[in-house]
């Protein structure tokens, strides 16, 4: 009798035991036939970034003038004397984004593809936390000092204030990634776009303020006055601020500038600077970006178009831009990215200069607009919006 019982209570313990380890077992399981999965599939039929272990690119996600960037199907081995890994096989990367709107979004979905092009992939070789700051600064500061006290082996900050927040919190001990900035240096984050001389590095990209301001005056060639609308606490939009101060004037624009401190005085202000200007320039802004629900509405009730700086933001209802492709710009941090996991010192990696825009018109807009987009400039545009027939 006492033997049975001893076989019943071993039975047990051991059916216990396999009830704690089968969930590991699982997973092993799981992410050996991701891999098995991304190495067989041959050309086209390899899988997307975002489909191996874990939905950080939505499967049906499609980029916005450019193609999608698949991934190559062969997984990276990581090097176990990479310095950088510090738990085993598997690279801890924390991407902090100052909030979610379309644009940053795209940043992202074309940062994560480009790593699973190079062979990094989350759930295989990488282990990726993405937490979004919701726009505040304290927020962010908590989730950079979290990423550093998990451990993190390289830290990825999309817009300029969670870049900040990484390399504050990293205090050089962890190397840090940047995209979604048009002036890291202005911003701290780098000495030189040559030479870093911070373990921070990423991709920026050539300003193209001018094709924009040309392509206004396409659009509304008599607009004379042009209103520009941005948060002051915003370093990407006082840069191109400054920027569009220089270009204006001879482009034909007297310059009417308001500024906000956050998204609660918006409506007052684009009121009062809809009923003083032809059109609004938007430059690169966040906080703008982040509150198009709000300053749309009042720009189309006044008959003024609003002019972005990124794709996204004229499919949410802005009339028109020269546009840098925000879902390539974050392919180039990618890039940098990888290049670090392999091995290249961040803090002598020069700074990619992203270069790829293209023409965004948004038809529906200009039609409530009253507004006729000319053919010269919808010959070659993307339109993000189409008026239905």
């Amino acid at each position: 009798m006492k033997k049975i019982t001893a076989i019943g209570s071993f039975l047990v313990g051991a059916l216990l035991v396999l009830l704690l380890v089968m969930p590991s077992l699982q997973r092993l399981n799981e992410l050996e036939k991701a891999g098995a999965s991304a190495q067989n599939k041959p050309g086209a039929e390899r899988v997307a970034a975002g489909t191996l272990g874990g939905d950080l690119v939505p499967t049906n996600y499609k980029p916005i003038g450019a193609d999608r960037i698949m991934a190559s199907g062969q997984v990276k081995q990581l090097d176990p004397n990479n310095p950088l890994l510090k738990h085993g096989d598997v690279l801890k990367v924390g991407i902090l984004q100052f909030m979610e709107h379309p644009s940053l979004d795209d940043i992202r979905y074309g940062l994560l593809d480009q790593l699973a092009k190079r062979g990094y992939m989350n759930g295989i070789n990488m282990q990726i936390e993405y937490q979004q700051g919701q726009g505040d600064q304290n927020l962010l500061k908590t989730i950079a000092d979290n990423f550093m006290a998990d451990g993190k082996d390289l830290l990825i900050g999309i817009a300029t204030p969670a870049a900040q927040a990484l390399m504050n919190s990293a205090q050089g001990e962890v190397p840090v990634v940047f995209a979604g900035i048009s002036d890291p240096v202005g911003a701290g984050l780098v000495n030189d776009l040559k030479n870093p001389g911070k373990p921070v590095s990423g991709a920026t990209y050539a300003n193209s303020n001018a094709e924009t301001l040309k392509l206004i005056k396409e659009i509304q060639p008599d607009a004379q006055r042009l209103g520009v609308l941005y948060n002051t606490s915003e370093q990407n939009a006082v840069q191109q601020v400054q920027s569009i101060r220089q270009i204006a004037p001879g482009e034909g624009f007297t310059l009417k500038e308001a500024t906000i401190t956050s998204t609660n005085d918006l409506k007052q202000v684009a009121e009062q600077l809809a009923t003083q200007v032809d059109a609004i320039y938007l430059p690169q802004d966040n906080t703008i970006a982040g509150a198009l629900d709000t300053l749309v509405p009042t720009a189309t009730a006044h008959k003024v178009g609003l002019y972005p700086t990124v794709d996204a933001m004229v499919e949410a209802g802005c009339l028109a831009t020269v546009g840098l492709n925000q879902y390539l710009w974050g392919a180039d941090s990618g890039d940098v990215a990888a290049d670090v996991i392999e091995g290249a010192d961040v803090s002598t990696y020069p700074v990619k200069v992203s270069t790829i825009s293209n023409k965004f018109i948004n038809s529906m807009q200009a039609a409530a607009l009253g507004i006729t987009i000319p053919t010269a400039v919808t010959a070659d545009a993307i339109d993000m919006n189409p008026v239905k027939k």
